[in-house]
């Protein structure tokens, strides 16, 4: 055995000391480790078998309790708050910190199952934090670990971020299942206006250009609404995949329409500041030369994101309340005068057009807004204030 230098030997004996010394740290906390406080063998061993006094549960008792819960939140039709439990159950990411933390079990569904009950708002949701929460609850062994600040912000954001997805993705899908349908009752009013100039021609009671005109309005309908239906694919696929679906559950229905535009524009007061107290990328580098750059960007991001949901109010608002009445009133309004004779097809096409339109719109506008709200909860760490 080659012996060691009078350096080297002096290098590995402290490593040793630092060695040893690193483990007080990591048994003691915090706090100083001195020969009063150094754990003694009964400790050091009581710790060592915790994973033997509590050993991870069988996979089946977690899937099946998910499963069952899952089936049960897909029974009826699927709110965002559902959505997002869906996915906090599902997530193959997140079933990975429950595994870590070993509260891979029943217990674990039914406490989530208890919370999505006090919601008092289907279209507000905070499962996620709720889900995260749980789990850093139950953190193993947590009073004497250090790195715990760390790791609840690692897997906070994990939570966090899974639910503006889920979110994003729930407004996106219901949005394209009601574009769709609207295209379809389009459909359904076109190829009646088709069928009806095609009697009139037949009669004599109109040209064969007009006839051609209803069928090609018509023909520009059933193309919008193939495009319709492939995006309400789309976009059911996508939360499908967050939501980690397969088989019969993919069959889940939702609401007809998305939720309607709050009566009252949103306010809010001081979501700077409520922000850098909640955003964890501010959180995990409050002691470091990084956190003024960080909070200029957290600053800004809510600022932009802010603009953005009461810009996409005011489009929102303004498109039901004045835009939609008006193309009513307008078609209603050359229908009378198409009746008498007093304006001619075009006009009464190019009018029909207008208010498929506007209602296309209105339904994006409704979207963009629940998707903006979305985008400044993330910004503003996960949960808007009241």
């Amino acid at each position: 055995m080659t012996s060691l230098s009078p350096i080297a030997a002096k290098k590995s004996r402290h490593s040793k000391f630092l060695l040893i010394a690193g483990a007080g740290w990591l048994l003691a906390g915090c706090s100083a480790t001195t020969l009063g406080n150094f754990p003694d063998t009964t400790d050091v061993v009581e710790r060592a078998d915790y994973i033997d006094r509590k050993p991870v549960p069988d996979l089946s008792d977690y899937q099946e309790a998910a499963q069952a819960r899952i089936k049960e939140l897909l029974a009826r039709p699927l709110t965002v708050g559902s959505a997002v439990e869906i996915a906090m159950l599902n997530s193959p990411g997140l079933q990975e910190v429950y595994q870590k933390y070993q509260i891979w079990d029943e217990d674990l569904v039914a406490e989530m199952a208890e919370a999505a009950k006090k919601e008092a708002d289907p279209n507000h949701t905070n499962m996620d934090w709720v889900a995260a929460r749980l789990a850093l609850m139950k953190s193993v062994n947590t009073v004497y670990r250090y790195d715990f600040p760390d790791e609840y912000f690692a897997v906070a954001e994990d939570f966090i971020e899974t639910g503006e997805e889920v979110r994003k993705a729930y407004f996106e899908a219901v949005a394209a299942a009601q574009l769709q349908d609207m295209l379809e009752h389009a459909a359904t009013a076109t190829q009646a206006a088709a069928e009806l100039a095609n009697a009139q021609y037949e009669a004599g009671t109109a040209n064969r250009r007009s006839q051609a005109l209803q069928h090609m309005t018509h023909a520009e309908i059933v193309k919008a609404l193939a495009e319709a239906r492939l995006e309400a694919v789309v976009a059911r696929e996508a939360l499908n995949r967050l939501l980690v679906l397969w088989g019969d559950d993919v069959n889940w229905s939702a609401p007809e329409t998305l939720p309607e535009l709050p009566e009252a524009r949103p306010a809010y007061e001081g979501l700077e500041e409520y922000a850098l107290k909640r955003r964890l990328d501010v959180l995990s580098e409050r002691k470091s030369w990084a956190l003024w750059h960080t909070a200029v960007d957290v600053r800004s991001e809510v600022r932009e994101n802010h603009a953005a949901l009461l810009t996409r109010y005011d489009i929102a608002k303004y498109q039901r309340d004045t835009v939609l009445p008006l193309s009513a009133v307008v078609l209603e309004e050359t229908q009378l005068e198409y009746n008498g004779m007093l304006m001619g097809i075009y006009d009464l096409i190019d009018d029909t057009r207008g208010q498929i339109e506007a209602g296309r719109e209105y339904v994006e506008a409704l979207r963009d807004f629940w998707i903006a709200e979305a985008e400044l909860s993330q910004a503003v760490g996960g949960t808007l204030p009241n």
